[in-house]
């Protein structure tokens, strides 16, 4: 018998950890780059909605998880769909995380900037591809837990200890 793989499922904290690393880093790159008089790297609407439709596509994709675990669907997905699946999740907490950071980096950033003629636009547009990405990160999680196995009676007979306490097993 193979050995049972422990997945670590990643938390809203690890989220956080990623999203505030990058956004300090972000912003201080970003505010030197600035005050250099270079031009801020320029966000696009499109970006929004790859990132949107990402957050679909993994929602899509770990729904057919949560319903075969749920009996809703007879249809079992392959071993590889749902490690892929899974994987898919985590890179949506960790990317979303990343570029939330970045993203929210660029907005702080263009607050000062809010007198320009580009700026109220590009602040906005900075804002919004924030919170997508801290969408990303929700759906990330939210996919993780639907693909959290339910616990079998094999895995607390091998989580108790045999024998004496103390003894080695």
């Amino acid at each position: 018998m193979a050995p049972a793989v422990n997945a670590r499922q990643l938390t809203w904290k690890y989220a956080l950890g990623v999203a505030a690393v990058v956004f300090v880093v972000a912003y201080a790159a970003l505010s030197v780059w600035n005050a250099r008089g270079r031009s801020m790297p320029q966000n696009s609407w499109v970006a929004v909605g790859v990132v949107v439709v990402m957050a679909v596509l993994v929602l899509y994709a770990g729904n057919e998880i949560r319903l075969y675990l749920r009996g809703e669907s007879t249809r079992p997905p392959s071993p590889q769909r749902a490690r892929s699946t899974l994987v898919g999740a985590q890179a949506c907490v960790l990317g979303g995380a990343a570029f939330a950071g970045w993203y929210g980096g660029t907005a702080a950033v263009e607050v000062g900037r809010l007198q320009t003629t580009t700026g109220p636009s590009s602040f906005l547009l900075a804002v919004v591809l924030t919170v997508v990405c801290v969408g990303l990160v929700g759906s990330g999680l939210v996919v993780q837990w639907w693909c959290k196995l339910p616990e079998d009676d094999d895995d607390k007979k091998r989580r108790t200890p045999k024998g004496p306490p103390g003894e080695v097993v």
